[in-house]
This record gives structure tokens, sequence and C-alpha cells, in this order.
């Protein structure tokens, strides 16, 4: 009996726990469902959120706290920053979807309660700069930043970052620093950067692009000189590693523009050798400006060597291309009437061009001014040595062009010397001047004074015919006596010489 009694209860109290424990499934599995936000989609026991396009002006509340996907594409927040407080409830997130969202902003550490996050695409939205340590403590297999025109990333950026891929295509940049990229050195094997407006990669790059298993960098204007043809060597030797996207490409120079890499031989990369274009020098009276403009591909380095050997340098930008150099430098007056060597260099890969100069400083208030171009060197090359020397009023500037030179008046009391195009050019401060009737006149007169000298020594030489008793025949026919010929006397001699004289000190005015 008591066997019966105690099966019947013990059958009881299982139904009763079985029942009770299919309830607080159901009840997990409605509470589970009501989690999902209304205008999201949540796939059961998937534990990933879809809600792309669905216009939220915010990430909408009601996301499960275990979602390891969330997909936010598309959809324009009004709040323009993401920071932590948007994410810290999601920690067992793997994979987040935030393109084309509007973000200009993200906070530092946003993603820091995220350790398990594997890929993070914030690609498509509007990222103006991307500051230090914004993804420190992660590691991810992908991270998108691509198509955010006008992005800034600053150098520690990557700072604690982990990352087997990198995508940074389309965002319109001109210069990426390889300390950007250095923290994911160690893991770092995709990287994207076609579509920018990178003109050139330095050598130090191929470091990082030999540790890569797959590189984009086509469509860049690239610049194919010298500089690049490491790049061309890496691109033939490593075909396989740029599959997928296109070649690598050049836009300049003009010669090569719109050529693909495997198109082009290694000596199609050339740099130009430094040309001066001016060197100017100005004195002005306890300073001299001195002025070196060289232009070459690559831009040059413009070094301007002193006497005492003293260097001033000048290092173009590295994002210049085949553009002009400058250097300036200011120089005080040595020992007075002492000559100073000077030299300009101009250097880039290609070789180095120096322009020598001597200056003689003034010594006295009317500045008087020597420049003397000794020598242009270019490698074995030399180019004949031309003087400028300039002794300049007080109140004139002398400047050399292309075109006709005038005199420029200035209240500076300066001088100016200048060899443009490898040329020197020398000014007076005066000049003079003829018109057309000038010149006719003179002309004339010089006609008309000759025509009378003959005159006058004809008549001498017929009178000393008459006077040596040459023959003298008459009209009919009966000679005269015979006159005894010999040479003229002094005084006929001495009678000539004095009408010379006469005539080179009469004037004649003569009028066309």
């Amino acid at each position: 009996m008591f066997y019966y009694l105690f099966r019947g209860l013990f059958t009881m109290w299982v139904r009763i726990y079985l029942t009770w424990t299919i309830l607080l499934g159901l009840t997990d599995l409605q509470a589970s469902a009501t989690t999902c936000p209304a205008a999201c989609f949540c796939p059961s026991l998937s534990r990933i959120v879809y809600c792309p396009r669905k216009e939220l002006p915010f990430i909408p509340s009601g996301i499960p706290p275990d979602t390891v996907q969330l997909n936010l594409n598309d959809n324009s927040f009004s709040n323009a920053v993401i920071s932590r407080a948007n994410f810290t409830r999601y920690k067992d997130l793997e994979q987040l979807y935030l393109t084309g969202c509007g973000i200009e902003y993200i906070q530092v550490d946003t993603f820091i309660d995220n350790k398990k996050l594997k890929w993070l695409d914030i690609g498509k939205n509007k990222l103006k700069t991307i500051s230090d340590y914004t993804f420190r403590d992660l590691t991810l297999d992908h991270l998108f930043l691509n198509d955010n025109p006008g992005v800034t990333i600053s150098t520690r950026a990557f700072g604690g970052l982990k990352s087997t891929g990198l995508y940074m295509q389309n965002n319109g940049m001109d210069k990426l620093s390889l300390e950007v990229i250095r923290p994911m050195n160690g893991t770092l094997k995709t990287l994207w950067l076609d579509g920018n407006k990178f003109e050139r990669f330095n050598y130090q790059w191929l470091y990082l692009f030999k540790t890569l298993s797959h590189l984009r960098i086509g469509e860049n204007p690239l610049h194919c000189n010298c500089e690049a043809r490491w790049l061309h060597d890496f691109y033939n030797s490593t075909s396989r590693m740029f599959e997928g996207g296109s070649p690598p490409s050049c836009r300049s120079p003009a010669r090569l523009r719109g050529r693909p890499f495997f198109e082009l031989q290694e000596d199609d990369f050339k740099c130009q050798l430094p040309v001066f274009k001016n060197v100017d020098v100005i004195f002005e009276k306890n300073v001299g400006k001195m002025t070196c403009l060289a232009s070459g591909d690559p831009v040059p380095t413009i070094h301007w060597m002193k006497p005492d050997g003293d260097s001033k340098v000048f290092i173009p930008k590295s994002e210049d291309i085949a553009k002009d150099m400058e250097g300036v430098m200011y120089v005080t007056p040595p020992e007075a009437n002492s000559k100073n060597r000077y030299q300009c260099v101009a250097s880039n890969p290609a070789g180095n061009v120096t322009f020598s100069i001597n200056v003689a400083w003034p010594s006295v208030p009317e500045y008087q001014a020597e420049v003397s171009h000794e020598d242009v060197a270019m490698g074995d090359a030399s180019i004949d040595a031309k003087e400028i020397k300039v002794i300049d009023a007080s109140d004139t500037k002398y400047q050399d062009s292309k075109e006709e030179s005038k005199p420029v008046v200035e209240n500076n009391n300066s001088t100016k010397v200048a060899a443009n195009n490898m040329q020197a050019v020398t000014q007076s401060s005066t000049s003079v001047q003829f018109t057309a009737g000038d010149i006719v006149g003179a002309v004339v007169g010089t006609f008309l004074l000759t025509l009378l000298l003959c005159i006058i020594v004809f008549h001498i030489f017929y009178r000393h015919q008459r006077k040596s008793g040459y023959p003298n025949t008459h009209q009919n026919g009966i000679s005269g006596p015979e006159i005894k010929r010999g040479p003229p006397t002094r005084a006929e001699l001495d009678e000539v010489e004095h009408t010379m004289k006469m005539l080179e000190k009469r004037s004649y005015d003569i009028h066309v």
C-alpha cells in the first residue's frame, strides 16, 4: 500500500517539475523575442540583429546584450559622434557594421569593451579625423575605413591595434606616413590604398610591402621617375600580390601618362638633373640677399655654401613633384673691398649642379658691386665662366630678364645683380639713342665733306703740275716750253697740311 502511495506521489512530482520547466522555457523564448528592436530583424537562435536602411536616427534600444553581429548600415544618425557608451553593453560582439551612417568622429576607446570584435566596418561615412589610439586593445581580422573622403589619420591612430586587414581606399589621401602603419607591422597581411591621390611611395615602404600577402595601390596618380623604380621592380617580382585590383600606373611625366607598370621597362623611370632658373643678389646698406632658384625631377635640395665653409640647406617637402625650389640666404658685409666666394648647389638623385659667384662688397656710399660667375659644374661636365660686373648708381636697381631690360628707379639705394637662365647681362645706367634724321644727316654730311676734300686736293695737285712744267698743248697744236717734272716742294706740302687742318676745325650744319 505504501508502495503505491509513494509511486503516485513521485509521478505527480515529476509531472509538476516537467510542466514548470516547459513554462519557464516558453517564458524565456518570449522574453528573448521581445528584446529584438521593432525596426530590426533578429533570426531565431542566431544572436544576429539586422537593421540596415531603416532610417534610424540613432542606435535602437532593445538590442540583446549577447548579440554577436550587429548591422546598422545606411542609417543616418542624428548624432555624428559615436562613443564608448553606444557599445559597452555588447561584450560578445564580433562583427559591427556602421557604413553610411553619417559618422564624423569616433571617440577614443569607443570599442574598448568589445574585446571579441573581429570585423569593424566604418566605411562610407564622413570621418574627418581619426585620433591617436582610437582602436587600442583591439585584435581585428578586418578594419574598413574606406570611402571617407578627406579623412585625416593621425600618426598614432592605430597605436595598440592588431589587425590582419586594413582597407583605406577611395579616401582622397595624398600622403600617409609610414609611421601610421608601423603599429600593425607584426600582424598586417592585407593593405588596400587604391583610389587615393598618392603620387609616390618612398623606398622605406618596401620593407612593409614585403611582409604583406595582398596589396592594392592602383588608381593613384603615381609619378614615375627614378625614385619609383623600386616599386616597379617590386611589382614585377610579386605581381600575384596585386591580383584582384587595378595594377599601378603612371600619371606623370607626360610621356608615361596612363601606362600601367606591366607595360614599362626599368629605363622608363628617369630623373632630371637640376637646372638653375635664377640666381639673384641684392645689396642693401648693411645686408645682402642671395636667392637661388632651381628646378628638377625630383625637386632638388638647395645648399648655399658660404666662404667660411658654413652652409644653409633648403629641403623640399616630401610631397612636392617636379616643382621649383628656392633658397634665400641673408648675409652681412665682411671686410671692405674683399671678394667672397659663394656657391649654390642644387642636388637630387640625378646629380649635383653648382653655381659659384664671387661678391665684392661696396666700400663707398655709391655702392659698387662685382659678381663673377666662375663655373657651373654638373658631375663631370662644366660650363665656361662668365662674369657680371656692375657699377651701380646709388638709386638704380638692375634686373636681368629675357625681354629688353630697363633700369628701375627705387628709393632704397640698393644694387641688384641677377643671372637668369645661366646668362650674364651687363647694363649701363645711361644710353644714347639716334633718330632716323640723325643717321641720314650723318651720311650726307660725310659724303659732302669727302667731296670737298677731293676738290681741294685736285686743285692743289693741278697747281703743282703747272709749276712743274708739264707740256701744255694749245688748241692750235703748238706746244709750249718743256716743263721739268719732279716731286712737290716742301712749301706745297705745307700748304696742303694747312688746308686739311682748316677743314678739320670747321663745322657743317646739315639739314635733311
